[in-house]
């Protein structure tokens, strides 16, 4: 819900004061906001709302897990 509220939160500061509309036309769906929007992206279990302009979450032991997968690899050979 974090970055549903950082979304709409966004779209307010950038001309839609009030609120964001409930859904747009087709054509224009990709550059405007709408709440049809965000219930795509839950269906879709687009939980990181990539498809909202959103950059995904590095989870913090990505990077250990990778070395230990390296390091396995290293010692079959």
């Amino acid at each position: 819900m974090k970055r549903v509220d950082q979304y709409i939160e966004t779209w307010k500061r950038q001309g839609y004061p009030d609120d964001i509309p409930d859904e747009v036309p087709a054509e224009i769906m990709a550059f405007a906001p709408s709440y049809k929007a965000i219930a795509i992206a839950i269906l879709k279990n687009d939980l990181q709302f990539t498809s909202l302009g959103f950059q995904p979450k590095v989870s913090r032991w990505y990077g250990e897990f990778k070395r230990i997968e390296i390091e396995a690899r290293r010692n079959k050979q």
